[in-house]
């Protein structure tokens, strides 16, 4: 890589790491389009180069976190039981697809759950018990296995599914599903991370330089979350997001 490509990969480390850890998604649904847009990195690479660096972004904003004991583990330790294999099913199903059809299937999870954080910021009410909802474990399991599926076949670490399921399934607050969801991404990308390495998958160079700016952003954006307002944080998810994911689409056409 050129300078210049290291200094647009750490800009682009510190954007998506920060976006990250205020939304608690893991970055990985930002880094592949910003990858394809900004550097040009082929689809595959593009793909699944970001899976490695969500481990330590997860990590990072998961403790910011922790710090305010947000997170649901027993939750997470529940929907990760089913999360684990689907993953790893679904970043074997890759080779069957072409990198242009994950590249709009990116897209489009990007417009649709954005689309859904706008619909619930705007026009329905908040929906958080006073005490902890009760957790189906059938809904739990089901929610983990869709997530995990996706995480591997799009390589987006599984946030996107995770933190919209603990909202209106589970009731918790924004801030508990963002929590919730960066402690499972930090497990859920492992087996992907495996599987897709050993398809040639993930450029380790650009993931190394890509950690070392999102590491750091990604702490930062989740101790600015912990202070902002649920709803202010699912407007700014859903407004910026969907714009960008319209974005991206219109690229891959």
């Amino acid at each position: 890589m050129t300078t210049e490509e290291i200094l647009i990969a750490l800009a682009i480390g510190l954007v998506t790491g920060f976006a990250s850890g205020v939304i608690g998604l893991g970055g990985g649904i930002l880094l592949t389009p910003m990858l394809r847009l900004i550097l040009g990195t082929p689809q595959l690479l593009a793909l699944a180069t970001p899976l490695p660096v969500l481990f330590p972004t997860a990590i990072s904003g998961s403790v910011a976190y922790y710090k305010d004991r947000l997170a649901d583990l027993k939750l997470a330790g529940l929907m990760l039981v089913t999360a684990m294999p689907m993953t790893w099913l679904g970043a074997s199903l890759t080779t069957m697809l072409g990198g242009r059809t994950l590249m709009i299937w990116t897209a489009a999870f990007i417009i649709l759950v954005a689309g859904s954080f706008i619909v619930r910021s705007i026009i329905l009410k908040e929906r958080v018990d006073d005490q902890h909802h009760p957790v189906d474990p059938v809904i739990a399991l089901a929610v983990g296995a869709l997530g995990g599926f996706f995480a591997g076949l799009l390589a987006i670490g599984g946030g996107i599914i995770y933190i919209p399921s603990i909202l209106r399934f589970f009731r918790r607050p924004m801030k508990v599903a963002q929590a919730t969801s960066l402690a499972m991404v930090a497990i859920v990308v492992i087996p992907g991370t495996i599987k897709h390495a050993m398809l040639g998958n993930i450029d380790w160079m650009l993931a190394a330089i890509l950690a070392c700016a999102t590491i750091p952003s990604g702490y930062l954006g989740a101790r600015v979350a912990v202070k902002l307002r649920n709803r202010t944080l699912e407007r700014i998810f859903g407004i910026l997001t969907m714009a960008f994911g319209i974005y991206f689409l219109l690229t891959e056409l």
